[in-house]
């Protein structure tokens, strides 16, 4: 039993280990990188993940009929919970990392979270580099051909 164990364990740190540690990528939600080099040399970005337009309702039911409680609601968009934020800023690090927009990591400056829309504002902790004025220009949005997907 002792060995079964240790081999369960070993395959649940491996699969652990194989994840990124990425949310929603696998869902209808666009993922950009709006990028944007300051004059000063600060580098700015918001990381954005947006549900297709056509799937956002465009107000509010409410569920009446109590012979159908699911009637009414909306399907679709993140189920929003106490682990949205931390998953939310692991993706913006990958995003940020992977694309080489921010080499040593960023601050937070804002961010929203809602159902169909996320988005973290940020500034890179490095500066702009002439390399980066060659890549990313003045500003651009990057889409996740641009990191690629894990």
């Amino acid at each position: 039993m002792g060995k079964a164990f240790v081999l369960l364990l070993m395959m649940f740190m491996v699969a652990g280990c194989s994840n990124s540690g990425r949310s929603y990528v696998d869902s209808e939600m666009a993922e950009t990188l709006e990028v944007e080099i300051l004059p000063n040399a600060s580098k700015m970005f918001t990381y954005r993940l947006r549900w297709p337009e056509k799937h956002i309702p465009s107000h509010i039911q409410i569920a009446r009929n109590g012979n159908n409680p699911e009637r009414g609601f909306a399907q679709g968009g993140v189920d929003v919970g106490r682990g949205t934020y931390e998953r939310l800023l692991a993706n913006t690090a990958y995003v940020v990392e992977h694309s080489g927009y921010c080499r040593d990591g960023f601050f937070e400056l804002d961010r929203s979270i809602s159902r169909y829309h996320l988005w973290v504002r940020g500034e890179c902790k490095d500066s702009a580099t002439e390399a980066d004025r060659q890549s990313f220009g003045s500003g651009q949005t990057l889409t996740s051909g641009r990191w690629g997907k894990p």
